[in-house]
C-alpha cells in the first residue's frame, strides 16, 4: 500500500470512529459511466417459425433431423392421413357427378329440357284451339262453356310452359354453382393430400423437431421449428417507462450466460410500437455488430441500450443512494446530492459531496 492510500485509509477510519459508527465506509471514485436502458430478451433466427401440419395423422417418418439445412418447399416429415385420402376420393366422386349433371346432355338438364319441350307443344296446341274456338264464337257458333274451357286450357298450358322454362334455368344455374363448389372442394382435398408432408417455407435450418415417428400429428400442435441458418438477431423487451428513450441506431451492449466473461455489441434496428399489455413492455429488435462465434436461437440475453457515455464522472454505487437524492455521510446524517447519469451499478454525483467525502451504505 502506498503512502497516499494508507493516509486515505487512516483518515476514513478516523472519520468513521469520530462518527461513532462501525459501518464500512467508502469514498466516491472518478471514472467513466455509461447511462443506458436495461432490456432482457433472447436470440432469434430471422424468419423463425413453428411448423404446424394442416392434417391429422400418425407420423410415418422424419425426413430431416435437427441441424439440417433445408430449402423452401423441402418436406420435413411424412404423415399417414387416411381420413384426408377418403375425403379426397369423396370430393372427386362428387365432382364427377356434378360435372355429368351440369353438362347440357346430362340426365338432369335433359329431363328438364324434355319437360320444357312438352309444355311448349301443349301450350302451342291449346293456343291454336283457343284461337279457333274464339273465331267460332265470334261467328255465333259454339257455346260459351266451350270457349271458357279452351281459354282455361290455354292459360294453364302457358303457365306450365313458363314454369318449365324457369325450372330449367334455375337448375342449370344451381348445378353450375354446385359444380364450382365441388371443384374447390376437390382442389382443397387434393392440396390436403400434399400436406401429408409438411414442408419448410424458407431456406434455413431445422432447429427442432418436436415429434417422433409413430406419434399423432394434429393441426393444433407444432411439429418443428425452422429459421434462418445465418441471420440471427436480438428480440428485446423494454419497459414502458424507458421506451421513450430508445431509438433506432442506438448502440447496445449484450451479455449472454453462455459467454459470461465477454460483452458483445449490437444496434437497435426496429421498435414495435405496440405495448404488450400483459408484460407492459415493448419489443425492440437489434442486430449484432460484434457477434459471438457460435450462436443459437432462444439463448437468453441481457442488454444495455446506450444513451450517453461520460469519460469522467464522480461515481458512487447505486446501493448507497437513499431516496434517490441523498447519501449517508455520518451517523443518521443524510446529505442531499444532485445525481446525473446512472447505470445498473453506479450513479454520477454532480453536487453535494466530493471525492474525499466518506459515505455509508444504508
Amino acid at each position: 500500500m502506498n503512502a497516499h492510500a494508507w493516509a486515505t485509509t487512516v483518515l476514513v477510519a478516523a472519520i468513521a470512529a469520530g462518527c461513532g459508527t462501525d459501518r464500512e465506509s467508502i469514498t466516491p471514485k472518478e471514472g467513466p459511466i455509461t447511462e443506458s436502458v436495461y432490456a432482457s430478451g433472447m436470440v432469434k433466427a430471422q424468419g423463425q417459425y413453428q411448423v404446424y401440419p394442416t392434417v391429422s395423422g400418425n407420423v410415418l417418418a422424419l425426413l430431416v433431423k435437427e441441424g439440417d439445412t433445408v430449402k423452401a418447399g423441402q418436406p420435413l416429415m411424412r404423415i399417414d392421413d387416411r381420413t384426408s385420402s377418403f375425403a379426397t376420393g369423396s370430393a372427386e366422386a362428387q365432382l364427377q357427378l356434378l360435372e355429368r349433371n351440369a353438362s347440357d346432355d346430362g340426365p338432369v338438364l335433359t329431363r328438364l329440357r324434355a319437360a320444357v319441350d312438352q309444355a311448349r307443344d301443349k301450350f302451342s296446341l291449346d293456343s291454336i284451339n283457343y284461337q279457333r274456338q274464339q273465331a267460332l264464337w265470334d261467328k255465333g257458333i259454339g257455346s260459351r262453356n266451350e270457349l271458357d274451357q279452351r281459354q282455361l286450357a290455354y292459360t294453364t298450358s302457358r303457365a306450365n310452359y313458363d314454369m318449365a322454362r324457369k325450372a330449367l334455368a334455375e337448375n342449370r344455374a344451381q348445378l353450375r354453382t354446385q359444380l364450382d363448389v365441388a371443384r374447390n372442394n376437390a382442389a382443397s382435398a387434393s392440396a390436403g393430400n400434399t400436406d401429408h408432408q409438411p414442408k419448410s417455407l424458407i431456406d434455413g435450418i431445422v432447429y427442432d423437431l418436436m415429434i417422433e415417428p409413430g406419434e399423432l400429428a394434429t393441426p393444433q400442435r407444432p411439429v418443428a421449428v425452422v429459421g434462418s441458418a445465418l441471420d440471427l438477431y436480438l428480440e428485446l423487451e423494454v419497459d414502458e417507462f424507458d421506451i421513450r428513450l430508445v431509438k433506432p441506431g442506438q448502440r447496445v451492449l449484450i451479455t449472454l450466460d453462455s459467454y459470461a466473461d465477454t460483452a458483445f455489441e449490437a444496434e437497435v434496428t426496429r421498435i414495435i410500437p405496440l405495448m404488450n399489455e400483459r408484460s407492459r413492455t415493448f419489443q425492440v429488435d437489434a442486430r449484432f455488430t460484434k457477434r459471438p462465434p457460435v450462436l443459437y436461437p432462444n439463448l437468453t440475453v441481457e442488454a444495455s441500450i446506450v444513451q450517453r457515455t461520460k469519460p469522467h464522472a464522480l461515481l458512487v454505487p447505486a446501493a448507497y443512494i437513499v431516496d434517490g437524492a441523498y447519501v449517508i455521510t455520518g451517523k443518521d446524517e443524510k446529505t442531499p446530492v444532485k445525481v446525473g447519469a446512472r447505470d445498473m451499478e453506479q450513479v454520477e454525483i454532480l453536487d453535494g459531496i466530493t471525492a474525499t467525502t466518506p459515505i455509508y451504505k444504508p
